[in-house]
């Protein structure tokens, strides 16, 4: 039997080449990440008109690297773990076995750039620079040429010869400098290859023993004029070609958006989710992925709302769709095209098709998943843009990812904060602050960690606690709320939920009884006033609706019931509230200080409330059937003011300028009322003479508020302004509840409040509202 063997042709090259490498930017990227498993600290990226140079500080090559390494063609030192590694201890690739590349063709992207090669690499022990010519085209000739038959000059020198503008490597290095270049980089070409540099390394992470640099002479004289006509952090990152490539700071984005981490440890997946700068809960579980076991596996996934886009467009030059949507990094490397904008490798979009307004799709997150391991577990596609190869813990990694990390992300933004149309504006979790969404919350945790398995590490205490006003399903969520206490150990706050679950059906009953005493009054009167009602009904068409009646002789019985009926409810409510508290002390208990606090609070709430339903009573007659109206927004502040707030109070001038008119929506006239009232009473205490009110729609579905006054304004004491809306912020010596019952009355009807940096008026406070259908 005769033995034969394969012969190698020297197309090969081209195979292995730009044919395989067939993306400028992957050829750039598998050069840098040469760099990276190199040891090397520093690369710079050098383009002129037929010249590109990457040049980096590694651990360089001796002759024997070049001859037996370099040449040997798939060859890989990092694959059969002869590769040394260099670098210094605190190097975060000093612990690293695996690599960024591996494969031992990723010097053949040389070929994809440009015709000719000059190698130059030099180690730390040696003092000559090791040189090697690669002409490529010589590899072209023939097909019956043998691939190893090429010959390539070898030669020594005694120093790098490189372009000035780059730093020599210093005490070792490789430069591979390429002409012939086959493609031309302009300007918007580089600026797309600083972007895409920015997303090869983990830009999640820190990258401080990692830099790359980009040098490009032609286009410094724009460079300057830019940065000399601009501010350099007003520019998008990369705008200006030449210098630091930096890593997107995602650090911004965490403070701006709801995002979920998740990491594999030991045996653990710890999940940790935080919603703009707040923690809402850290869990963990039993690791069910055993393919995953030492992989250090790590997800971060960002939901970009409506405001985190635009802040993410604003600093980034580049809306975030085209920026890409979940990268995989593999030992800290991109691996693409997973990411990339039309990229959909874990079907987040197919799914978004079977229910649009159900789920989330890769426009509405961005985020990373980073693993670490070799070929045997996460192998990637030959072609270098084609993903991972389907091996068992690919496999297992997709499930993860879709299970523990998106789906868990989607069901809180599904499930809490799209509940609330208005927070998608919002770069704060103010929302959670009202009783709907803490109720939510509730909810969605309860039902996360219903499965025994799951443990709660923390927990946001501010936002699992009592509910304290009448919301849908309240009593079950106080169950919940004492089911999550036990599960964590909290016998206060079980204790307390169970408290508050009865205090909510004493409630209940409370309002029925006077719901009952109300419908008794008015059986007895309906025969009686029916004739009177079918007479007046013609009159009810007006060219303007009045809300309010300036007659108090006009008032009807019915209306004074209605009012009557409110007060009895706010009464009860307030009676219970004092006889809870006055029977714990009765018995001996121990109050403490910030359930007292919780208690005044409330009770100061419901007086205000008594307090507006008798100014209704007996300063205006307010069309009200119910505790909740559809109506005009506008009209109502313009009417309220003037007709029933000025009548009791004629604290400072109140001018309403209604451009508004038509936009109706559900809320509650007496909360409406308090909202006024707290603001108008806070800009007389800050001395103001004068408050505006301007209400105009800005779409068919938003009303916006503009509320100056020309007082003293806030306090410059007070370094973030927007904390003038959270409990106990107070300038003065009031309870510091004000604004936040101003917040808490607004998240009730799909709205929000801010701080406004424009002032119409000299001096004073500027907020703006709006409220969403």
């Amino acid at each position: 039997m005769e033995k034969l063997s394969f012969s190698v042709s020297s197309y090969l090259k081209s195979i292995i080449g730009q044919d395989l490498i067939t993306d400028d930017f992957v050829a750039v990227f598998e050069l840098v990440k040469n760099s990276f498993d190199a040891g090397a600290t520093t690369v710079d990226l050098f383009f002129d008109e037929d010249r590109i140079v990457i040049s980096d500080n590694g651990k360089g090559m001796s002759y024997d690297d070049i001859k037996n390494k370099w040449l040997f063609v798939a060859y890989s030192a990092k694959q059969d773990g002869s590769e040394d590694f260099l670098g210094g201890a605190a190097d975060y690739r000093a612990s690293l076995k695996p690599y960024a590349g591996s494969k031992g063709v990723g010097r053949f992207s040389c070929d994809r750039l440009g015709g000719v090669l000059n190698l130059q690499s030099k180690r730390k022990d040696s003092s000559v620079v090791n040189a090697l010519k690669v002409n490529w085209s010589d590899f072209d000739v023939s097909p019956l040429s043998k691939f190893e038959n090429i010959k390539v000059s070898y030669y020594e020198k005694s120093s790098f010869d490189i372009p000035y503008e780059i730093e020599i490597p210093v005490p070792s290095g490789t430069v591979l400098d390429i002409s012939v270049v086959r493609e031309r980089w302009d300007r918007s070409k580089l600026k797309a290859l600083k972007s895409s540099l920015a997303k090869l390394i983990n830009p999640f992470g820190s990258n401080d023993f990692f830099a790359i640099n980009l040098i490009a002479p032609s286009e410094l004289e724009e460079d300057n004029e830019l940065l000399s006509a601009n501010d350099e952090h007003d520019l998008p990152p990369n705008e200006i070609v030449n210098g630091p490539v930096d890593n997107f700071i995602f650090s911004t984005l965490q403070e701006k958006t709801t995002w979920l981490s998740t990491k594999i440890i030991g045996a653990e997946v710890v999940t940790e989710l935080t919603d703009r700068g707040k923690l809402i809960y850290k869990i963990s579980q039993p690791n069910n992925y055993k393919e995953l076991e030492g992989s250090s596996f790590e997800s971060n996934i960002f939901y970009l709302n409506r405001s985190a886009k635009a802040t993410f467009a604003r600093r980034m030059g580049i809306n975030s769709v085209s920026f890409g949507s979940i990268f995989l990094f593999k030992n800290g490397f991109r691996v693409y095209p997973i990411g990339e904008a039309n990229d959909d490798t874990f079907g987040i979009d197919r799914r978004k098709q079977q229910g649009y307004s159900r789920y989330l799709g890769t426009r509405d997150v961005l985020g990373k998943i980073d693993v670490y391991g070799g070929e045997d577990k996460f192998k990637e596609s030959s072609s270098r843009d084609k993903g991972l190869i389907e091996t068992r813990a690919y496999l297992e990694l997709e499930e993860c990812f879709k299970s523990e990390c998106f789906l868990r992300l989607e069901s809180y933004i599904t499930g809490v904060t799209w509940k609330f149309k208005f927070d998608k504006f919002l770069e704060d979790p103010s929302f959670l602050n009202s009783d709907d969404a803490k109720s939510q919350a509730i909810n969605y945790l309860a039902g996360l960690t219903s499965d025994s398995n799951v443990k709660i590490l923390d927990y946001a205490k501010d936002i699992f606690t009592i509910i304290e006003n009448k919301i849908d399903g309240a009593e079950k969520t106080l169950e919940n709320l004492s089911d999550l206490a036990k599960k964590v150990g909290d016998d206060e706050l079980s204790l307390r939920a169970r408290s508050a679950a009865k205090q909510y059906k004493d409630m209940l009953r409370a309002e029925a009884e006077a719901v009952a005493y109300a419908e008794r009054e008015q059986k007895a009167r309906i025969a009686a006033e029916s004739a009177a009602v079918n007479a007046m009904s013609t009159l009810e068409i007006e060219k303007q609706k009045n809300l309010f009646l300036t007659s108090l002789s006009s008032k009807g019985e019915e209306t004074l019931q209605n009012l009557h009926h409110q007060i009895i409810i706010y009464s009860a409510n307030a009676i219970i509230l004092t006889q809870d508290k006055i029977k714990e002390l009765n018995a001996g208990h121990q109050i403490d200080r910030d359930e007292l606090h919780l208690t005044f609070e409330k009770m100061l709430l419901t007086l205000k409330r008594i307090s507006a339903a008798s100014r209704f009573a007996t300063s205006a007659n307010f069309k009200m059937e119910s505790n909740t109206i559809t109506e005009d927004v506008g009209l109502y502040i313009e009417q309220y003011s003037k007709r029933v707030h000025l009548i009791n109070e004629s604290l400072i001038n109140i001018e309403v300028l209604n451009e508004g008119v038509g936009f109706a929506c559900k809320f509650a006239p007496i909360d409406l009322s308090i909202l006024i009232d707290n603001l108008v009473n806070n800009a007389h205490k800050a001395n103001a003479t004068t408050i505006k009110f301007h209400v105009r729609k800005i779409d068919r579905n938003t009303l916006e508020i503009s509320v100056a006054d020309d007082g003293d304004g806030i306090s410059q004491d007070i370094k973030n302004q927007d904390k003038i809306f959270e409990k106990g912020v107070t300038t003065s010596n009031g309870s510091g509840l004000g604004l936040y019952f101003v917040r808490e009355a607004l998240t009730k009807m799909n709205g929000t409040i801010e701080v406004a940096h424009t002032q119409p008026l000299k001096s004073g406070a500027n907020f703006i509202i709006r409220i969403y259908k």
